[in-house]
This record gives structure tokens, C-alpha cells and sequence, in this order.
């Protein structure tokens, strides 16, 4: 661990004065008014990369750290169960559904905020001056774990919440009519109470089914691959919004809204409902927030969601139990267990004695790091997520079970052809206060140099959360117009000629480094720009699913390193191996395969 103080930041003792700079996430250390004055630490809220605080430190002659590398990963992951662990066993109800459990994935960015908060307030002496660029939502959680007001230079301006305000006009302005009903009935109709009377109730079925919970497409597609391998078993997708959807299913595989199970709520309901909110208010001043991330999180509010969540939480456990009560449910193939709602079946097929297995959407899943599990088998990809499961997550290794749907044709190598492009996929590295204007300064020029150099085009991929507008505009003002002339931007979905025109790809820690390795695309990481702490990258490196890179200098080396880096049958192996039909009917039936 490296924290302001330590003998890796190298700055002056705690018995000397001390100027320590919070910067704002849209703000810089070396600019604005504050770059007048000569500071001691400067922590960033944000993140803007190692490389970039290394040359920041380097030009201001004082340490510049990100708030993010404050601990050890594996410190930061004990901290988080400790968190999610202080309130379970208090709020259990009469299907043993902790919903403490289910309701902490709520505030969560929170909860990490303050408790990242923690580690630096544990760090700062009484004596030391501590002064913000401007106003930032960790200042008021700052101020209670110091005791003491924190200064700004600037306030929030009227024109900033203006633009704010603007921002999610234009995102709603982009917005289909259907996606702003979908959104609109996701917030505020979250229980059914008015989607039930436009869904018809299904019959009671006698057949057995095996459910598959889902709320977004990618989960529904896992289920289904999994599902189409048995076409002699009746399987039920039940989605809990319209985006859970499959345009394409599998014979085998009826879908059903969940809407269609909801009820009225019952005087049975309100009783229990009233009795859950008194435990949850003596909790609010008894031993669980005697936590201290917990307990300022409380002062601050930050759970004071809990109650409505409860009562639209009660709603859609009394629709789950419709679904156990109308149809023949042998067991749960589950998909998704943080989404809170998608967790719920699983919980109550457990009381109920029933099988829960679990198959990933995605490459690798940070969740069971911090969070107790709730399914009796975990299906795993390949190596490499089963590794990560019980290596990184701490899952006994007698709960997973290698083995993928064997529909992987979306994984086959591609064929051989021109390979006249260098692919970065971005990502909306802002949503988790990333700087991407400081990722694209760094890497754009260096890709565009390669590209000029060997006669070919860099095309950046776009994530569907990015705009295409905004990301134009980045790009034309980071790059020269030469440069400039060397890059396309692509949005929308995942296209072929990704994969079959490309040199080779790079990206930060997207799971999309898997899918380059199954088709056999060098993929380099940008691991100078990863912030996260599920060490996503580190287990695709492990694998040899990608190759990380330490600076953006090292990208001038990837031809180079093309030589020696190759995707080996053996490491696609790893990332994917296909489970026999008779394997996937043992671990559905609660047996170990052969």
C-alpha cells in the first residue's frame, strides 16, 4: 500500500506544515487559481491515469495522487466485504431474503466513495490545511470524518447545474418515444403496479420449467445458449423489463413478463413491510453504523433510499413467488445475481429447497469478491474465469464448474485478409470520473504515428454509452489535422470486419480483449489508465488474452511485440471451453459432471 505519508509518496512528516489540494474531477492541479500556491499533496477525486501524475509530479515538485490508489486492491476488496457485511442477519423476512443484502448494491458508489474517504482522512494530520478546487460531493463526507469545514476556491456556478440539467435534456432528446416509456416505467412503476393491468396473466402450468430471471438482453442470451443445448427441457424467461427481450429464442425457451405475475398488495404484505422498516430504524442508531463508512453514509443520507426500495423490492418478491406458485419451477439458471431483482428468485428458489446454478454474461465478475453468493454451482467460461472465481473472488472450488454454451461460433478465429486497421475500443471512462481527454492526448498521436508509418487507419470503436458527438469533438481537438485524416469513429453494435481487418487492438480492461483473443486479434492493454481494483486486466494478461502496457511509449513497441505475442489454440482453450450436453444436464439435476 502506498498512501500520502508513506514512504512511497515521499512527502513531509506529519509534524510539519502540510497544504493538501483536493482537485474536482473537471479540474487540474496545474491550472486555475490554486496553481499560485505551492502545495504538499495534491489528491485528484478523479482519475486521470499514473502516467499523467508522474509527469504532473514531476513539473509541479510536489506528489500528485489519485484518490483510486489509495489502497492495495486487495485491501480495497477486504474493506468492501466489511461494508456489505455490517447489516446482514437484521433485516431478514419471511422467505429469508436478507434485504440489506439485496438493497446495498443501491448505494454502493457511495459506500466505496466514503470508505475510500476513510483511508485518506486516517492519513492527514490535525494540523494540516486542507483546501478543495471547488465543491464536490465527497467534501460534506470529508468534513464529517475530520470534523471540520474544507474551504473551496470556486463554488458551483449557476451555469455548471444549467449544464447539467442540459446534458439529460440532450441525452432524453436522442431518445426514441418506446426507450422514454421503458425508462420512465423502470423508475417509477418498478413494483407493476400499473404494468399489471396490461399484462395478462398466465395460465398454471404443470410442466416442469427451468426459470431464467432476466433484465437485459446480454443476460438473456447466456441463458438462451445455455438453454438451446437441452431441447428436451422446458425452459422459462421471465424478464422484469422489456429490455430482458430476445428477438430470437431457442424452441425450448418461453418468455413471460414479470409484470404479468404482480399483484395487489396484501394486508399480509404491509404488516410485514411495516415490521422490516422498524428493524431497519432500530438499525439506523444501534451497532450497524457503528461502522464508520456506514455511519457517515447514514448522516449523509445516503441511505435514506432504503425504505421505498423495501416497498418496491416486497412488490416484485410477491410477483417472483407468483411465478414459483403458477408454474412447475424445478430450479433457477441464473445470470445475473447483483441486479437486486434478478437476485430475488434465486433467493427464494433457495428457501424453497430448489436448484440454482449460474452462468456469467461476461468475461469475468467482480461482484463475488465482495458480495455473499446464492446459487449451488457456478458455471464458468473457461479457465481463466474459474481461476478468477476462486483465485480473486474466494469461491470454494466445489461450486464451479468449467464449461461454456457450445453455440461459440461468435468465438471463432477469423479468417485471413487484409489487416488494415488498428482498433481502440473506448469506453465512457467518465462514468467512473475518468479524464478520457487525458487517455485520448496520450494514445491517439501514438497510434496515428504507427498508422502513418505502416499505412493503415485507426478506428476507434465506440461503447454504446459514449456519444458520438462529444467523442468527435475530443478527437478533433487532440489530434493535428493530419492526424485527424488517419482515425474513423465507429458506433453501434459489434461487426465482423472488427475482428477481420484488425492489426491488433487496444483497449483499457474491456472484455472485449477476450473476444479478440478468441478470434485470434492481439489485444494490448492500456494498463497505465486502469483504475479499477478487479484486477480485470491483470487476469487477462494472466491468460495470455491480452498484453499490458505501462506507458503510452510502449505503444511505439507493438510491432515489435507482435513477434512474440501470439494467441495460441491453448489460450483460446483457456478463455472458452464448451460443457457437454450430459455435463450442463448433471449440474442442472445437482450433479458433479463426470
Amino acid at each position: 500500500m502506498w498512501l500520502p505519508g508513506s514512504q512511497h509518496v515521499g512527502l513531509p512528516a506529519k509534524n510539519r506544515f502540510m497544504k493538501i489540494l483536493l482537485v474536482h474531477p473537471t479540474d487540474s492541479a496545474a491550472d486555475g487559481p490554486w496553481a499560485e500556491d505551492k502545495w504538499s499533496l495534491a489528491v485528484d477525486l478523479g482519475w486521470s491515469g499514473r502516467n499523467f501524475y508522474e509527469r504532473q509530479t514531476e513539473r509541479l515538485g510536489y506528489r500528485v495522487v489519485s484518490i483510486y490508489d489509495l489502497l492495495e486492491h486487495q485491501q480495497h476488496r477486504r474493506r468492501m466485504r466489511e461494508i456489505l457485511d455490517a447489516g446482514l442477519g437484521q433485516l431478514v423476512d419471511s422467505e429469508s431474503v436478507d434485504w440489506w443484502e439485496v438493497f446495498s448494491v443501491q448505494p454502493y458508489q457511495r459506500l466505496e466513495q466514503i470508505m475510500l474517504l476513510s483511508v485518506l482522512a486516517e492519513q492527514i494530520p490535525d494540523h494540516a490545511e486542507l483546501v478543495a478546487t471547488r465543491p464536490h460531493s465527497a467534501l460534506p463526507a470529508l468534513t464529517l470524518l475530520l470534523n471540520r469545514e474544507i474551504r473551496s476556491f470556486s463554488a458551483e456556478s449557476r451555469t455548471n447545474r444549467q449544464g447539467s440539467l442540459g446534458r439529460y435534456l440532450k441525452a432524453a432528446s436522442i431518445l426514441r418515444l418506446p426507450q422514454l416509456a421503458e425508462i420512465a416505467l423502470d423508475k417509477w412503476d418498478t413494483d407493476y403496479r400499473l404494468r399489471r393491468h396490461v399484462s395478462r396473466a398466465p395460465t398454471k402450468s404443470s410442466e416442469p420449467a427451468f426459470l431464467l430471471p432476466s433484465s437485459y438482453v446480454n443476460v438473456s442470451r447466456a441463458q438462451a445458449a445455455y438453454a438451446q443445448m437441452l431441447p428436451h427441457r422446458r425452459f422459462l424467461l421471465v424478464v422484469t423489463r422489456r429490455n430482458g427481450r430476445l428477438q430470437k429464442l431457442p424452441g425450448n425457451v418461453e418468455v413471460r413478463s414479470l409484470a404479468s405475475y404482480a399483484s395487489r398488495p396484501s394486508r399480509a404484505l404491509a404488516r410485514e413491510q411495516a415490521d422490516l422498516l422498524a428493524t431497519w430504524r432500530k438499525m439506523q442508531s444501534g451497532p450497524f453504523t457503528t461502522n464508520p463508512v456506514v455511519g457517515v453514509a447514514n448522516n449523509l443520507h445516503a441511505l435514506d433510499g432504503f425504505p421505498s426500495f423495501l416497498q418496491r423490492g416486497l412488490g416484485i418478491r410477491e410477483a417472483w413467488r407468483q411465478v414459483f406458485a403458477r408454474e412447475t419451477i424445478a430450479g433457477v439458471l441464473s445470470g445475473d445475481e447483483y441486479n437486486p431483482f434478478t437476485r430475488l428468485p434465486i433467493l427464494l428458489a433457495r428457501s424453497r429447497k430448489l436448484r440454482t446454478v449460474f452462468c456469467d454474461h461476461g468475461a469475468l465478475n467482480m461482484s463475488f469478491g465482495i458480495r455473499g453468493t446464492c446459487s449451488d454451482t457456478y458455471l464458468a467460461r473457461g479457465d481463466m474465469a474459474r481461476d478468477y472465481l476462486v483465485e480473486w473472488c474466494g469461491l470454494s472450488p466445489d461450486k464451479v464448474v468449467v464449461g461454456g454454451p457450445r453455440d461459440c461460433s461468435d468465438l471463432a478465429p477469423t479468417s485471413g485478409g487484409e489487416r488494415d486497421w488498428i482498433v481502440f475500443y473506448s469506453e465512457a471512462y467518465e462514468l467512473s470520473l475518468g479524464r478520457t481527454e487525458v487517455l485520448y492526448e496520450e494514445v491517439l498521436p501514438e497510434l496515428c504515428s504507427l498508422a502513418r508509418q505502416t499505412n493503415r487507419r485507426v478506428v476507434v470503436k465506440l461503447h454504446p454509452f459514449e456519444s458520438h458527438r462529444m467523442r468527435k469533438a475530443l478527437v478533433d481537438n487532440v489530434l493535428s489535422g493530419e492526424q485527424r485524416s488517419l482515425v474513423d469513429l465507429r458506433e453501434g453494435p459489434m461487426t465482423a470486419d472488427l475482428f477481420e481487418r484488425a492489426w491488433f487492438s487496444v483497449t483499457v480492461e474491456s472484455s472485449v480483449a477476450v473476444e479478440c483473443a478468441a478470434k485470434e486479434v492481439p489485444c494490448f492493454l492500456l494498463s497505465w489508465f486502469d483504475a479499477s481494483w478487479y484486477d480485470y486486466g491483470k487476469q487477462y494478461a494472466k491468460f495470455s488474452a491480452a498484453c499490458p502496457l505501462a506507458s503510452p511509449e510502449a505503444i511505439r513497441g507493438i510491432p515489435q511485440l507482435l513477434e512474440q505475442f501470439h494467441v495460441t489454440e491453448t489460450t483460446r482453450r483457456g478463455l472458452q471451453t464448451s460443457i457437454s450436453p450430459e455435463d450442463l444436464e448433471s449440474v442442472l439435476a445437482g450433479r458433479r459432471p463426470s
